[in-house]
């Protein structure tokens, strides 16, 4: 077993902590960035390498077209915007990664380029930005257009987006600024230039009007469909995406290097983690009742399970009879999301059937003793040849100590997870190893 990275991905985003957990709402507020900033420091001390913050901009209501379920379960929202909370993780934490969601398809390249500089100045070089393209048609309608543009279209124009907000960060030369009080210069005008850029989405003059960075913010990507894998491999210094079988994990993470090596790219320069969800039990007759319980697909479990592909895909399926075979589907959304959900059980099967068969595989759940746990993903790393994981899952305090707290020994024990960060920043310490 060798050492491997590892982060959390909050995937509900800057939004509501533990909602279903007894323990919900128990010493924290979760619209205050203290249950965050708490959080952040368990990940510092435990060897996390990055905190990676999701986002969305919408309250969804595609399943059955209503919010009902969404709002009662607290599942997207509410959530708040995740920059703000920045400056109160990094002032909580000195080495590990801090990584806010930014949407490629309605941030404009110069505000982007200029909010994560600023960032990344306060963070000396521990920011990370994880960049989504939002293919909701609802997310859309809330910045002015009818419907998203199409699915290839969007990562075209990410592409885009990319390429600017470097060519910004990258407007002022790294020995730029003199500070030469002799001759009363701050800075050579020589060595700042616009960009003067004029593309198929955008057209940005720059320069930047913030300082130069010693060390670029690391870009965070999750790309899913052939064009997002393209993307994320051209691109991308850190690519996370869901767990499954060990061979399509495998095969996902040849992928993304073959396509990084096409690009001129050293694949070794890109690390892939894979989202787990970790639930650590007590021992066996535990884990038993947890996964049964888990199992059983009562009307609530169809419902959060129905409401979150609905959401992440665009397809309502409310609409489908839960014991009729799924009619062949597409999406402009999130095609990953779709092709995932579909291929949990056998062609031809019923949603009832897939659903099960989803319960059943636990989806990213790895349930057992911390031993056990840790064994699993051990063996998997060895499998797959993969850089690391990705543990997901709220972030109030009892879900946080309980996962890790037992976790993190284990881990230790068998070398996958360091004994604790090193000080030259995010990019460095994914360098490591």
């Amino acid at each position: 077993m060798a050492l491997q990275h590892f982060g959390w991905f909050l995937g509900a985003g800057f939004g509501v902590q533990g909602w279903g957990d007894p323990t919900y709402g128990v010493g924290y507020d979760w619209k205050k960035p203290a249950v965050y900033q708490d959080a952040a420091r368990v990940f510092e001390a435990a060897g996390l390498d990055l905190f990676i913050i999701e986002d969305g901009v919408t309250v969804p209501d595609t399943y059955g077209g209503t919010a009902e379920v969404n709002l009662r379960d607290a599942r997207f929202v509410p959530k708040h915007d995740p920059l703000p909370l920045v400056p109160y993780l990094l002032a909580a934490t000195s080495k590990l990664g801090i990584v806010p969601t930014l949407s490629a398809s309605f941030y404009e390249p110069f505000t982007a380029a200029r909010l994560l500089a600023t960032l990344q100045h306060f963070a000396d070089g521990r920011l990370g930005f994880n960049v989504v393209t939002s293919g909701s048609d609802i997310a859309a309608q809330n910045y002015g257009l009818d419907k998203q543009i199409e699915h290839d279209l969007r990562y075209d124009r990410a592409q885009e987006w990319v390429d600017v907000v470097r060519k910004l960060w990258r407007s002022w030369d790294a020995d730029a600024i003199l500070e030469d009080t002799e001759r009363g210069v701050f800075a050579d005008f020589e060595k700042v230039h616009t960009i003067d850029h004029k593309g198929e989405f955008f057209q940005v003059r720059g320069p930047l009007n913030t300082a130069p960075l010693a060390s670029e913010p690391v870009m965070v990507q999750a790309g899913a469909s052939g064009r997002g894998q393209q993307f994320a491999g051209n691109n991308s210094d850190v690519i996370l995406q869901l767990a499954s079988t060990p061979q399509r994990m495998a095969a996902y993470r040849s992928s993304i290097r073959d396509v990084a090596a096409a690009a001129g790219r050293n694949p070794d320069d890109i690390t892939v983690l894979f989202v787990v969800n970790p639930i650590v039990t007590a021992n066996d007759e535990e884990s038993a009742a947890v996964r049964a319980r888990r199992a059983e697909l009562t009307q609530a479990a169809i419902d959060e399970a129905l409401q979150g592909v609905s959401y992440l895909s665009g397809v309502d399926f409310k609409k489908f009879d839960l014991d009729e075979p799924l009619p062949e589907l597409t999406t402009n959304s999130n095609q990953g999301t779709l092709d995932n959900f579909v291929r949990s059980a056998p062609s031809g099967s019923t949603l009832r059937e897939i659903l099960q068969a989803r319960a059943n595989k636990d989806g990213l759940a790895v349930i057992g003793t911390a031993d056990q746990i840790a064994d699993h993903l051990g063996s998997l790393a060895d499998e797959v040849g993969g850089d690391g994981f990705l543990f997901t899952g709220q972030v109030h305090p009892a879900h946080v100590h309980r996962t890790l707290d037992p976790l993190v020994p284990a881990l230790r024990r068998r070398g996958l997870l360091r004994e604790e960060l090193g000080d030259g920043g995010l990019r460095a310490n994914l360098a490591d190893f």
